[in-house]
């Protein structure tokens, strides 16, 4: 394992703003990594636009996902049709090695359904629908070391 092998905590909001602050002043986060108003594959012909903000703290990667348009569902799991709320989402896992991301793939694609995957900004995610056995989605991912990820904020 290396520094491009990490693991995150993602949560989904109505409010990525008021998210972050909470986050920040239950973890001690620092700075956050926002990517406001982002368009991205979320599969064959489908977009999403959301809200998202980024920061590691002593090696795990959190992570805020505010849906705004388009193929969304999968991120509006959890949440309440009006009003605010920050609910745990997925447990994602970044692989520095395709031989590691492809393994992790074909096993979790044997156990669970899968509702987003895509090719993006240089990389390619999934998330599985392991909710009825850990209550979350899992999300595996694999990006190049130069991909936008290299600029979270460490703290």
């Amino acid at each position: 394992m290396n520094e491009l092998d990490y693991y995150q905590y993602a949560y989904v909001t109505t409010d990525w703003r008021k998210a972050m602050e909470e986050l920040s002043a239950q973890h001690g986060i620092g700075d956050w990594m926002e990517m406001p108003d982002a368009e991205f594959d979320t599969g064959p012909g489908k977009t999403a636009v959301c809200h998202f903000a980024l920061a590691f703290k002593n090696g795990l990667q959190f992570e805020v996902i505010q849906p705004l348009s388009g193929d969304c569902e999968v991120y509006r799991a959890g949440l309440p049709a009006s009003g605010y709320a920050k609910r745990f989402h997925h447990l994602g896992r970044h692989f520095s090695s395709r031989a590691d991301f492809d393994s992790h793939m074909a096993d979790a694609k044997s156990r669970y359904s899968l509702p987003v995957a895509a090719e993006t900004m240089g990389g390619e995610y999934a998330y599985f629908d392991a909710r009825d056995e850990t209550g979350h989605f899992i999300e595996y991912f694999i990006f190049p070391p130069d991909s936008h990820l290299s600029a979270v904020p460490k703290s």
